[in-house]
C-alpha cells in the first residue's frame, strides 16, 4: 500500500518535471523517499514483536494493536502478522498439550480432580 503512495507521488513529480523544466524532480524523489523510510516501522520493533508474538501469544495481541493504530506504512501489515504468529503458537500450544495428556493417560477430568493437599504430602 505504501508503495503504491510512493509511486503515484513519483508519478506526479514526473508530471511536474514535464509541465515545467525548472522543477528539480530528483530533489522532490529523493525527498519523497526519505520521507517514506521514515514513516516505517523499525526492523528492531518489528522482530521483537514478532518474537513476542510466537513465544508469548497474548502479548503478540498488544504489538498488534499499537503497530495497527501507529499511522506508518507498514503497521498494518506487521500487526497481521503478530495476530496470525499469536494464532498459531496458541494452535501450536493446544495441540502439544493434546498430546500430552493423551500420552500421559490422563483426562482433563482426572486433571481437574486432583487435590492440591495430595500433591503437597507427595512432594514432602
Amino acid at each position: 500500500m505504501s508503495e503504491d503512495k510512493l509511486a503515484q507521488q513519483l508519478e506526479e513529480y514526473k508530471k511536474l518535471a514535464a509541465e515545467d523544466k525548472k522543477i528539480d524532480v530528483a530533489a522532490l524523489m529523493i525527498n519523497a523517499l526519505q520521507s517514506h523510510q521514515l514513516n516505517l516501522l523499525s526492523d528492531k520493533q518489528k522482530r521483537w514483536a514478532y518474537v513476542i508474538s510466537f513465544t508469548l501469544p497474548p502479548f503478540g495481541l498488544l504489538f498488534a494493536i499499537q503497530f495497527y493504530f501507529s499511522g506508518k506504512d507498514d503497521g498494518k501489515q506487521a500487526a497481521w502478522i503478530c495476530v496470525t504468529l499469536t494464532a498459531v503458537s496458541l494452535l501450536l500450544f493446544v495441540i502439544f498439550a493434546k498430546l500430552i495428556f493423551s500420552g500421559s493417560g490422563l483426562t482433563v477430568d482426572q486433571v481437574k480432580n486432583i487435590n492440591p493437599q495430595d500433591i503437597r504430602d507427595l512432594v514432602q
